[in-house]
């Protein structure tokens, strides 16, 4: 199996379980859950569904950065894709610290951790990838010249 292939059955399994965590609160979060109108999460199929839309459309646009960009821009928005994850992440562990979601289970809490978690990890892997990749040189624009120049 490819690092690709792999890499999408790993991002499947990782979806699938967050998809799972999140739920299947305890039953004060269930009713949390409808208290605060989360019916995106209400059950399993509806939070599967939400989950692989935001890993769906993050990998869409993690893979057009990469293809259609060049190498500082890619970088530079990789790492405010990435800021933004660990912003988020951030975001939930201080909100999921507070009295009333503490109590919400487990479960439910890994899950809302789960998910910037996996964007975060996407959008690094997309940045070293990019990092790494070597850029073709132009050799119309360096035939000219010579010594410290012609780079």
């Amino acid at each position: 199996m490819n690092r690709k292939w792999s890499s999408l059955l790993l991002l499947l399994v990782l979806s699938v379980t967050d998809a799972y965590l999140l739920a299947h609160p305890n039953l004060i979060g269930k009713i949390g859950v409808l208290v605060y109108k989360h019916h995106y999460i209400r059950n399993f199929p509806r939070a599967l569904l939400t989950v692989m839309i935001v890993v769906g459309v993050s990998l869409a646009v993690c893979e057009l950065v990469y293809r259609f960009t060049q190498k500082k821009t890619a970088i530079f928005s990789y790492l405010i894709l990435t800021g933004i994850a660990v912003f988020w992440f951030m975001y939930v562990f201080v909100t999921f610290s507070s009295f009333s979601y503490r109590i919400t289970g487990k479960a439910f809490i890994y899950g809302a951790h789960l998910l910037p978690v996996i964007l975060t990890g996407l959008n690094l892997r997309y940045l070293f990838k990019r990092i790494l990749v070597k850029e073709p040189v132009n050799n119309t624009l360096t035939e000219g010249k010579n010594g410290p120049e012609a780079l």
